[in-house]
C-alpha cells in the first residue's frame, strides 16, 4: 500500500498561503473598481495617517464580508484542483506520471502559487495606479515653483463694508445628478432645486447657457479633508512617499505653510464658525481648522455635550441633514446678533456612499435610495436658502454651495452615464448674493482650487493678480491651471512630487 504524505507540509502551506493573499488582493482590487472606480495613492496614504473617528463603518462591512466569504471559499477550490491533479497522477503508471501535465502541476503547486499572488500583485498595482504614484515621486513638479501664488505675499484687500459668508460643502454631490438638458447625465433631473439655484445665479457657465458648470476632480481633491483643503488654501492635499512626508508633527499642525482663507478672514476681523454632523476630529478636520483661522467648531460630540442631542445619539456619520440644517439656523442666529462679520462654514453628510441616508424627509419619486436622497439634499438645500433669504443679514450675505467630491460610488455614476461614456463628471457649485458680477460670458474649466480666491472676490475683496495658491478668481480672465495645463497633465503635475510643496506640510508654525 502507497504511503499518503501528510497534508500539512511546508509545500502545502505556503501553497495555501500566497493563494489566500493572492485571492484577498484580487478581490480588493475588483471591489474598488466597483465601488469607487479610479482611485489613488494619495487618497489611501492620506486616510492611513489620519484619524477615522466619526466614520461610518457600514460602508466597509462589505469589503470584509468578500474577503473572508470568497476568500477562503476560493482558496480552498484552488487547493481542491491541485488535490484533483494530484489524485489523476495517482491512477497513472509510474511512466505516464512523468509525461502527464498534471505530475508538473501538482510539483511545482508552490510556484504556481507565489506566481499567482504576484500577478494579483500586479492587478492591485494598477487598480491604484502605484508604479505610475511611485514614478511621479521620484520626479519633481515645477507647478508650485512656477505657479503658486502665496497668499501671506499677496496683498489682498478687504472691503470697506465686509460681507459675511456661509458656505456649504454638500457631500458628494455632483452637477451629473441633473438631467441631459441641463448638463448632467440622468434621464430625470435627481436635484431640480438646486438646478434652478446655479442658473438663477453664479455657476461659471457660458452667458445663455442652461447648462449646469462645476469643478473638475483632480488628484489630491477626490475626498472631503483633501477638498476643504483645496477650496480654502488653493492647494491639493497630496502625500510624498517617505516617513517625513506626513508625519506626527507635520499631522499635528497639519499643513503649517499654508496661509488659508480662514486665516485671510481672521485677520480681517471676522467670527468663524464650523458645523459639522460627524466627529470634527475625521480626517483631521479640527487640526486644520484650529491652526488656519481658529474655528469655533460644532460637532456630534458638541451636541450631545450640549443636550441638544441624547448622549447616545448616533445616525449615519453622526446625525442627519435634517439636524444640520437646523442647527445651522439656530448658530447663525448668534453669529448675526454678534458686532462681527461672520464665515460660517457647514458640511452636510446624507449623500455619502453608499446609497446614502434616507430620512423622513426624502421623497420616494425613484426606484433607488440614493437618488430619492439626491433629490431629498437638494429639497433640503432649497429650504433652507428660502429661510436665508427671510434673514436681514441675507444681503450683506455671500453664500456659496459646493460640492466636495465626486461620489465615490461610481456604481450608481456609471448607470447615469453609460449612454456616455465620454461624460465628464463636476461637483456641484454656485455663488449667491456675489459682490462682483460673472462678465465673462463663457463655461470655465476649473477645479476646487479655485474657489480660494474666488470666494474672497465674492465677497468684495481685491486680489493683485487674481491668484492664491495655484488657484485662480474665476471672475477674472485669467486662466485656471485646468485651462492651461489639462486634466492629464495637471494631475501629472500635481501627483509628482513637489520640494516646494514639502515646504508647504512642514512651513513655519510660527505663521499660524
Amino acid at each position: 500500500m502507497e504511503n499518503k504524505r501528510p497534508w500539512l507540509t511546508g509545500r502545502n502551506v505556503a501553497t495555501a498561503v500566497f493563494l489566500l493573499l493572492a485571492n484577498f488582493l484580487i478581490i480588493t482590487a475588483v471591489w474598488l473598481g466597483i465601488r469607487f472606480g479610479t482611485i489613488d495613492m494619495t487618497t489611501i496614504l492620506f486616510q492611513l495617517k489620519v484619524p477615522i473617528s466619526g466614520a461610518d463603518p457600514t460602508n466597509f462591512y462589505e469589503i470584509f464580508i468578500l474577503l473572508f466569504t470568497i476568500g477562503p471559499a476560493a482558496t480552498a477550490a484552488e487547493l481542491g484542483l491541485f488535490a484533483l491533479a494530484n489524485k489523476i497522477r495517482s491512477h497513472r503508471t509510474e511512466k505516464e506520471k512523468k509525461a502527464a501535465v498534471t505530475t508538473w502541476i501538482v510539483e511545482h503547486r508552490r510556484i504556481i502559487a507565489a506566481a499567482f499572488f504576484v500577478v494579483s500583485i500586479f492587478i492591485i498595482g494598477y487598480r491604484l495606479h502605484i508604479v505610475k504614484y511611485v514614478i511621479n515621486q521620484f520626479s519633481n513638479s515645477p507647478i508650485y515653483d512656477d505657479e503658486y501664488a502665496d497668499p501671506k505675499a499677496v496683498a489682498i484687500k478687504a472691503p470697506e463694508k465686509k460681507r459675511n459668508l456661509i458656505y456649504i460643502y454638500m457631500e458628494s454631490m455632483e452637477v451629473t445628478y441633473a438631467d441631459e438638458v441641463h448638463g448632467g447625465a440622468a434621464g430625470q433631473n435627481r436635484i431640480p432645486e438646486m438646478t434652478d439655484i446655479a442658473l438663477n445665479n453664479i455657476c461659471f457657465t457660458a452667458a445663455g447657457s442652461e447648462k449646469l458648470n462645476g469643478p473638475q476632480a483632480v488628484v489630491g481633491t477626490t475626498w472631503t479633508m483633501a477638498s476643504l483643503v483645496a477650496q480654502t488654501s488653493g492647494v491639493p492635499l497630496t502625500i510624498p512617499i517617505g516617513e517625513n512626508a506626513m508625519g506626527k508633527k507635520a499631522y499635528k499642525t497639519f499643513l503649517p505653510g499654508v496661509y488659508s482663507i480662514g486665516q485671510v478672514l481672521r485677520d480681517n476681523g471676522y467670527e468663524l464658525s464650523y458645523l459639522i454632523g460627524s466627529e470634527k476630529e475625521f480626517s483631521g478636520a479640527d487640526i486644520f481648522l484650529s491652526t488656519h483661522g481658529d474655528y469655533t467648531m460644532k460637532d456630534l460630540n458638541y451636541y450631545r455635550n450640549n443636550g441638544k442631542l441624547p448622549k447616545d445619539y448616533y445616525v449615519w456619520w453622526g446625525f442627519e441633514d435634517e439636524k444640520v440644517y437646523q442647527f445651522a439656523q439656530e448658530e447663525l442666529t448668534e453669529l448675526a446678533a454678534g458686532d462681527k462679520p461672520f464665515a460660517f462654514t457647514m458640511m452636510t453628510m446624507d449623500t455619502h456612499f453608499t446609497n446614502g441616508l434616507r430620512c423622513g424627509l426624502c421623497p420616494n419619486e425613484f426606484s433607488d435610495q440614493y437618488s430619492n436622497v439626491i433629490a431629498c439634499a437638494s429639497l433640503q438645500l432649497a429650504g433652507f436658502l428660502d429661510w436665508l433669504a427671510e434673514q436681514p443679514y441675507y444681503e450683506d450675505t455671500t453664500i456659496i454651495v459646493a460640492g466636495d467630491h465626486p461620489t465615490m460610488d461610481t456604481k450608481y455614476t456609471g448607470k447615469l452615464t453609460h449612454m456616455n461614456k465620454k461624460y465628464i463628471r463636476k461637483t456641484y457649485c454656485v455663488v449667491i448674493n456675489s459682490a462682483v458680477p460673472y462678465t465673462l460670458g463663457k463655461m470655465r474649466d476649473f477645479t476646487v482650487m479655485d474657489m480660494y480666491p474666488t470666494t474672497l472676490a465674492a465677497m468684495g475683496f481685491t486680489i493683485p493678480g487674481d491668484r492664491l495658491g495655484i488657484g485662480v478668481n474665476l471672475f477674472s480672465d485669467q486662466q485656471t491651471m485646468l485651462e492651461k495645463y489639462g486634466l492629464e497633465e495637471l494631475n501629472n503635475l500635481l501627483e509628482s512630487r513637489s520640494d516646494f510643496y514639502d515646504s508647504l506640510i512642514y512651513g513655519n508654525e510660527e505663521q499660524n
